[in-house]
């Protein structure tokens, strides 16, 4: 299978997507304002022990304590006599404490982070397991190559610690795994050492980014090209690979001209992953409905009409929808409990045919699934390794006018794809400027703190960019309402000019001056001199100077 993988960055997002047969198959997501934590190492100390729940929170140093199962603990209490003490969580670990812990899942909504104290440090071709003494093969390797890097980990390993040899080691010698595990003992070295300085919770270890961890945990000779939009980008891959001894010769293209996601039809398929109904290609449908609990899948047969039995139209738009949901579930990284309603087929041949399918479409998912049979009521449960929020947690936010039931795009998500639109807007017109309506909060989102976000805009652009925000605008609107040179542009921006008389609510007080107040007109701050004092009251007022985002009026009499 012919792979690609498309790397987009900025000052605020990577986006990754993984393309089998130029169809979209995987999608990550790395944000500034929201790291993922999983692979972390920190220490830690035990705020909470719950008995009742065998478990116990742990604070970290982030926002949320985190959430430690006694199972996930590899410390152990012995009596004076040498009889292991049942393993609950009161016995083996007390408040206050001090602990090593690794972050197997990220927060989630309410709930922090899920930990280990099973320590694992990820290499290449190799897994350091510090805390453990055996030697694992992965299960994807079989055959006389299992048992020759099996031998090959048992002769390199001289210390008490375990090592797991991962698929990446197909193919590859002794000494590319020699080297390997030096710069992981080397890296858990540095691990132990910063530990053992600190006495209160942090950080230690903080794994890759996100596009090194993909070459380090995905990238195979299945992929014929990496194809990235910044220069920066290629030469950190470049490096790394050369680092593990991977040949990648010209196989990392930098795209730089139009937006690269765009280009390979991405956006496209980013937009239908957040759709709760997917078309299968006979005509039927699924419909996705995100719960608290779990998630579950609809099918059904839509528009689909068939001149056969109605059984086998029943059971192609099954096999159908079997193929869709396993991409979809990749996609769309669903985790947790999954119950699906396939279209109920009385032969249990059908069934069987069906299920098959199914688990031969996971195959190609890498995140670990377990599928039960069909139950009485004709539903197949399942469940996926829940590690993130997935591509809706990421770039949605629960709807506030719903309650819950829906999703729309968060402020971020709508502010970089306005960023996006900006960008491609410039490319194509020989425009110097423009004026762009956009929704209040949107605006002030894209013009940043003092102007700055904007001003990099202008720089990467080479474009003079007005925003004028209106709160009456729906929250994803991106409206240019002028486009021409830098002077039309400013005079087409201006809602009132110097010297003009306005009648204004005297809304807030001035931070900057104690005696002054500020009131806003259609998107432009006028700063009131000497109008602290009539906040809450409407006032004539004179405008003395404007700048590009606010202006100066003083009262008249």
């Amino acid at each position: 299978m012919y792979k690609e993988m498309l790397i987009s960055s900025d000052k605020n997002e990577t986006r990754v997507a993984i393309l089998e047969s130029k169809r979209v198959t995987q999608l990550y997501f790395d944000r500034k304002s929201k790291k993922s934590l999983v692979g972390n190492i920190y220490l830690g100390k035990v705020k909470n022990v719950l008995p009742s729940l065998d478990a116990a929170f742990v604070d970290i140093g982030e926002d949320k304590n985190a959430f430690l199962y006694v199972n996930e603990v590899g410390i152990g209490m012995d009596t004076d006599n040498g009889e292991e003490i049942p393993k609950k969580i009161q016995y083996v670990l007390k408040p206050n404490q001090m602990i090593m812990v690794q972050v197997t899942k990220d927060p989630m909504k309410t709930k922090g982070a899920r930990l280990t104290t099973f320590i694992s440090i990820p290499g290449r071709y190799l897994v350091l397991a510090p805390f453990n003494s055996g030697i694992g093969v992965s299960r994807k390797l079989s055959g006389e190559e299992r048992e020759n890097l099996r031998k090959f980990a048992e002769e390199i390993k001289k210390e008490d610690y375990g090592l797991i040899v991962r698929t990446a080691a197909r193919e590859t010698d002794k000494a590319k795994l020699k080297k390997d595990l030096k710069q992981l003992i080397k890296k858990w070295n540095f691990i132990r050492k910063k530990a053992s300085d600190l006495n209160r919770p942090k950080l230690i270890f903080s794994d890759h980014s996100i596009v090194i961890k993909l070459m380090r945990d995905i990238f195979s000779e299945e992929f014929g090209a990496i194809y990235v939009d910044k220069k920066v980008i290629r030469r950190e891959i470049g490096r790394y690979l050369w680092s593990v001894g991977v040949k990648f010769n010209n196989i990392i293209v930098h795209h730089g001209k139009e937006d690269l996601f765009e280009a390979f039809n991405v956006n496209e398929a980013i937009e239908s992953a957040l759709e709760k109904k997917v078309w299968l290609k006979s005509g039927g449908f699924i419909v996705i409905d995100h719960g608290e609990a779990m998630t579950s899948i609809d099918v059904n047969t839509g528009k689909y009409t068939s001149s056969k039995s109605s059984t086998q139209t029943i059971l192609r738009t099954n096999l159908e929808a079997a193929e869709t949901i396993a991409s979809q579930l990749r996609l769309r990284d669903i985790g947790g409990i999954i119950v699906i309603d396939f279209i109920d087929m009385a032969s249990g041949k059908d069934r069987n045919k069906v299920l098959g399918s199914f688990l031969q479409c996971l195959e190609n998912d890498k995140t670990k699934t377990e599928v039960l049979q069909f139950s009485k009521m004709g539903l197949l449960e399942m469940t996926r390794k829940n590690v993130s929020d997935g591509i809706l947690g990421t770039m949605c936010k629960t709807c506030p006018h719903c309650g819950g039931s829906g999703y729309i795009k968060s402020e971020e998500t709508i502010r970089l794809e306005t960023e996006r639109k900006i960008r491609k807007l410039a490319r194509g017109s020989d425009a110097k400027g423009f004026l762009i309506k956009l929704n209040t909060a949107i605006a002030a989102l894209v013009i940043g703190p003092d102007g700055r976000n904007l001003k990099h805009l202008e720089n990467i652009t080479k474009k003079y960019i007005y925003i004028q925000g209106d709160p009456k605008l729906p929250v994803d609107s991106f409206l240019v309402a002028a486009e021409g040179s830098i002077a039309e542009i400013k005079e087409a921006a201006k809602p009132f000019k110097t010297g003009d008389i306005l009648d204004l609510l005297v809304e807030e007080p001035y931070l900057h001056n104690k005696s002054d107040a500020i009131s806003r007109v259609n998107g432009c701050v006028v700063q009131i001199i000497d109008g602290r004092k009539y906040i809450g009251q409407r006032l004539k007022v004179k405008i003395r100077s404007i700048s590009k985002t606010s202006a100066v009026a003083e009262i008249r009499n």
